[in-house]
């Protein structure tokens, strides 16, 4: 391995120095050196690499504006050439994880540039980085928050030096980041009758065993309770129809959709009065293209608002698809939960397709 390996860092505006909330729609930039919690990468080193520059984008803006953002990341690395390529750590915020695992995915299907992210299991962006599938990328996992910034960037130099200098990593189980949902050819002990009776039997006993075929299970929720008083409650609509404006604004797409989006009801007493799409393939969307009030019954909700049943409708609706893997549509339910209860919403009818 050379003495010193060089090292390109990605964050987003907060820890680039540029700004907050308030600066997330600006545009990629390049710093010299390590900035921010590169710093604490670059002492994480100890004098076996060398953070050359650091790559910074708005959360926003990358959302916003990909393939700018793309382009400009390609640009950047073609001229740095990087052994190895390091992202966040993001922790739990959904928007800069996404802009990391596209920014390495990006760094390894176009340049062959191996990366290390950081994240929280829980972050929204995890689900992108195992659809990738990409092997050249690992994803260290972290805190949910900052509070946890010395020990992500501890292990993240670790795997980083491993990863930039060639040196093969094992399994996930063995190795600590996070699955990536890859199998690759191996070579058991035990033929595959051995295994399965002994997993059964370990079962059957008791006793501690790994399951060869890890299956996700979905957490009990308990039902929320009633609203207090429905006649002086806020309320919202949120649909998993896939029902968005004409024109798809957001981009949704029909299979593995990562994202939801809200839209506005303002002077809208019926969806008959403005033009909709159906992004959604579980289901025959004739009918929700013919009437959109299948989807968002705002008809009738106009009426038991006019009626004083409750007393206001939330003057937009969340929307989604149910296409994406359980542990993404778990993250996007808690993101919306969080913008209803910010805008003041008591109760919410979450419309069946």
């Amino acid at each position: 391995m050379p003495s010193e390996l060089r090292v390109v860092h990605y964050v987003n505006q907060f820890f680039a120095g540029v700004g907050g909330e308030e600066k997330a729609g600006v545009a990629p930039g390049v710093l010299r050196g390590a900035v921010g919690p590169g710093r604490g990468l670059a002492q994480q080193f100890k004098g076996r690499a060398n953070i050359v520059a650091t790559l910074y984008c708005g959360d926003n803006y990358f959302q916003e504006s990909p393939e700018v953002v793309r382009e400009f990341v390609l640009d950047q690395l073609r001229s740095l050439a990087p052994g190895v390529l390091v992202a966040g750590p993001a922790f739990d915020a959904g928007r800069y994880g996404l802009a990391c695992v596209d920014t390495c995915q990006l760094a390894a299907t176009e340049l062959g540039i191996p990366s290390v992210i950081g994240l929280a299991p829980s972050n929204a962006a995890v689900v992108a980085y195992r659809g990738y599938k990409n092997l050249k990328s690992f994803c260290v996992p972290t805190a949910e928050s900052a509070a946890g910034m010395s020990d992500a960037l501890a292990k993240m130099a670790q795997l980083a030096i491993r990863v930039g200098s060639g040196e093969p990593v094992g399994p996930a189980a063995q190795e600590g980041y996070i699955p990536r949902g890859v199998r690759l050819p191996a070579r058991a002990d035990h033929t595959g009758v051995e295994r399965a009776v002994s997993m059964l039997l370990a079962k059957a006993g008791g006793t501690p065993f790994v399951s060869e075929v890890p299956i996700e299970t979905p957490d009990l929720v308990a039902a929320a309770p009633p609203v207090k008083d429905l006649s002086r409650a806020k309320i919202a609509v949120v649909t998993t129809s896939g029902l968005v404006p004409e024109g798809n604004p957001d981009g949704f797409v029909f299979h593995n959709n990562l994202k939801w989006a809200k839209y506005s009801l303002a002077d809208l007493r019926s969806m008959q009065e403005a033009k909709w799409e159906v992004r959604h393939n579980g289901y025959h969307t004739r009918f929700m293209l013919d009437n959109g009030n299948l989807g968002v019954p705002l008809d009738v909700l106009r009426e038991m608002e006019d009626a004083g049943v409750f007393e206001e409708l939330h003057d937009q609706y969340l929307a989604a698809n149910n296409s994406a893997p359980f542990a993404r549509h778990q993250a996007m339910g808690r993101e919306m939960a969080a913008d209803l209860q910010a805008a003041g919403v008591d109760g919410v009818l979450l419309v069946s397709t």
